[in-house]
């Protein structure tokens, strides 16, 4: 029986799946178990797989402790452990334990810039350490290969774990549902919309978004409509800015199981985070979700999916500069006013993301242990 040890800090809606699938296409010789360290109320989603919740205290508001950690690690004895985000607790626990214990060790990280904390800039050390010293990596994308390769990091050890969420829940949204709630959200029936859906925060880059609006919204017939879902500490701030746009519309915080009909609804969807100090988007789940729903997207250079490959420029959606409403009012003007064009890269969309479902990121896991295991495949 060989163990594995998975630890990282809770378990957001879009990862339980994953664990699922990790545990069932890892099961029978193998016994992987799930450890979290950390819990954020909001977030948390726990599903049908082996996992164990250790208790925890919180030093810091961005980091939390779980001091039993190294203890349940010895119970389990794991025949290798597995870890990240590389700036938690987890993985800088979890690594010290594979050294301690001489236990392989593979680092999972989406990371592809190094934030400007005070925190991170001390604990940075530690973290070039662990990128050196893990038997193997696997990683969100072919961009956050790059940035690992570019610490220093041989490549032949970094495995693509392909980042992604339930593709086949949001795959053909009803037309019922997305009639139902643009009556509901008093939308006439011909009118175009765009959608953002995420928080309400500063690297989001919704005042762009905003900005970029306001430049067509008269320009364009019947008037269009823009959808900006979610919450924050920004959204007062951003319906101010919006306050002259009469069909910017903001839902407020929507229950992931209940987007489907949100991405239905939608012409397009719109991702314009841009890079600050300490974020730079990992990846973007919700632009996954709304391919898989046949959305065509509009992202920034800045976000993960995009710089991965999978957002592909004048195919599938389009590739903007951040910070830059004007290039985003011209992309979204061409979105809203071509219905063909909606289609066809809504269809290419739906078409692309349906490979890169929970096995293709399980596959990258397989790898990446048998790597730091040195074995021809665990997944047997």
């Amino acid at each position: 029986m060989v163990n594995i040890a998975f630890v990282t800090y809770y378990c957001p809606h879009y990862r339980t799946g994953f664990f699922e699938q990790f545990e069932s296409r890892l099961e029978g010789d193998l016994d992987p178990k799930i450890f979290f360290t950390d819990h954020k109320e909001n977030w948390q989603a726990y599903g049908d797989f082996d996992y164990e919740v250790l208790p925890r205290l919180k030093p810091r508001e961005s980091y939390e402790v779980a001091p039993t950690l190294f203890y349940r690690l010895w119970q389990y004895d794991p025949d290798v452990i597995v870890s990240g985000p590389v700036e938690q607790f987890a993985a800088h626990a979890s690594y010290l334990y594979a050294k301690a214990t001489g236990t392989p060790f593979v680092l999972w990280t989406g990371e592809w810039t190094l934030p400007k904390t005070t925190l991170r800039t001390l604990t940075f050390p530690l973290i070039r350490r662990i990128y050196h010293g893990a038997d193997s990596l696997a990683v969100y994308g072919p961009h956050i290969r790059d940035y690992a390769a570019d610490l220093g990091v041989n490549r032949d050890k970094i495995h693509l774990a392909w980042n992604t969420t339930d593709i086949e829940y949001f795959q053909n949204p009803s037309e019922d549902d997305a009639r139902e709630l643009r009556d509901r959200l008093d939308i006439p029936e011909d009118a175009p919309v765009a959608l953002y859906v995420g928080r309400h925060v500063k690297e989001k880059g919704l005042e762009y978004l905003i900005d970029a609006f306001r430049e067509i919204v008269d320009d364009i017939e019947p008037t269009p409509y823009l959808l900006i879902v979610g919450d924050g500490d920004r959204r007062d701030e951003l319906e101010e800015r919006a306050a002259d746009l009469d069909t910017v519309l903001f839902p407020g915080y929507v229950e992931n199981k209940d987007l489907p009909p949100y991405y239905g609804l939608a012409d397009v969807f719109v991702l314009p985070s841009i890079q600050t100090e300490i974020f730079r988007e990992p990846w973007g789940l919700v632009v996954t979700e709304a391919m898989a729903s046949g959305t065509p997207v509009i992202t920034t250079s800045e976000v993960g999916i995009a710089a991965a490959g999978v957002v592909k420029d004048g195919e599938n959606g389009y590739i903007v500069p951040e910070r830059n409403p004007m290039v985003l009012a011209d992309r979204l003007e061409r979105l809203l006013t071509d219905e063909g064009l909606q289609s066809a890269m809504g269809e290419t969309a739906a078409e692309v993301i349906s490979q890169y479902d929970y096995d293709k990121m399980v596959d990258g896991f397989v790898s990446a242990i048998d790597n730091a295991l040195g074995t021809q495949s665990i997944d047997s």
